[in-house]
């Protein structure tokens, strides 16, 4: 982030509970918000739900796979599904998962509707929701440039929402109220 000329701003950490686990939803502005992530949530040891493509990379692809991130291929749900399942099947419990709610990058640096598989995972293994919300990396790396502007971004940390006594049928419910928050 010093290199790009990022100054990070967190705000919230207070709400993160040590040695817990998350779900951890956020909004994405720009291909910088794993690394604004990654450094502004250290108490947090965080695998991504990253798209097939990223997988591709050379070296980067295969240590992504091999640190426990989950592949997702957006035209195979069932799929999907199922990779996520065995993931969250041997994840240590102190690791937390974190879902871009949208799905993919924004394309104007608005928010866009949520999908609901952060929240089918979080209900499914009783796992709080963390909201997170970034704002400023769309204009620090904008979609299709290859150059870093430097600025502000802010990463907000809500207050984790409990999914206890929640079920399947809740998602939605579970969605907009992260949504809002």
């Amino acid at each position: 982030l010093r290199i790009g000329g990022t100054r990070l701003e967190v705000r919230g950490a207070g709400h993160l509970a040590p040695g817990r686990a998350y779900v951890v939803v956020c909004n994405h502005e720009s291909g910088w918000d794993p690394f604004c992530l990654v450094a502004g949530l250290p108490q947090l040891v965080v695998r991504f739900v990253a798209k097939q493509e990223l997988t591709r990379i050379p070296i980067f692809g295969s240590a992504l796979l091999r640190t426990g991130n989950v592949k997702v291929v957006r035209s195979d749900t069932a799929g999907d599904t199922q990779r996520l399942r065995a993931a969250m099947g041997h994840r240590d419990p102190a690791v937390s998962i974190l879902f871009f709610a949208e799905g993919t990058r924004s394309r104007d640096g608005t928010l866009g509707p949520f999908k609901t598989g952060a929240f089918v995972t979080a209900i499914g293994y009783g796992l709080p929701v963390l909201p997170v919300a970034l704002a400023g990396t769309f204009r620090v790396w904008p979609r299709r440039t290859a150059r870093l502007r430097s600025g502000p971004v802010v990463l907000e940390i809500g207050e984790p929402i409990e999914t206890s006594g929640l079920d399947a049928g809740d998602r939605g419910k579970l969605r907009d109220q992260t949504r809002e928050a």
